[in-house]
């Protein structure tokens, strides 16, 4: 199962929370949760959408975490890995605010942390930075 399908079955699993609430608010059709679901990976601008629409922000990145870990090329997914791993740990420890002053408001504030922390991390590699920057660009919107 991908990441983002399992991280979309657990919000989806909680009390209160439905399917058709979120895709409302995210203004999409009804059942594009079920697709993601069912393993259709999203085009990045629709994972936009839905993460926008999240009101908690420690989940909305984990949303993009679990798109970034499924859609990474191959050759980078090791590194990504590692770089996530990093992100996971800290972004417990540290307060996003540090990153998010310099920041535009195009999503959930832990989401833009993260970004920022993965675009630091990925600077000396730039075949990986390029592949990231281009899909969260098309999720988040420009930095």
């Amino acid at each position: 199962m991908s990441h983002l399908a399992v991280q979309v079955q657990d919000y989806l699993s909680k009390p209160g929370i439905t399917a058709t609430a979120l895709e409302h608010k995210a203004g999409l059709k009804r059942g594009a949760l079920d697709s993601i679901q069912r393993e259709q990976h999203p085009r990045p601008e629709r994972l936009g959408q839905i993460i926008r629409a999240l009101e908690n922000d420690d989940i909305a990145r984990r949303w993009l975490i679990a798109y970034l870990r499924d859609s990474c090329p191959l050759e980078y997914l090791a590194r990504l890995e590692i770089i996530i791993r990093q992100i996971e740990t800290t972004s417990l420890q540290e307060s996003p605010t540090a990153y998010a002053v310099t920041l535009p408001d195009h999503g959930p504030l832990a989401v833009l942390a993260a970004w920022q922390r993965l675009q630091d991390a990925i600077q000396s590699d730039t075949s990986l930075a390029r592949w990231f920057i281009k899909t969260v660009t098309l999720i988040l919107g420009p930095a």
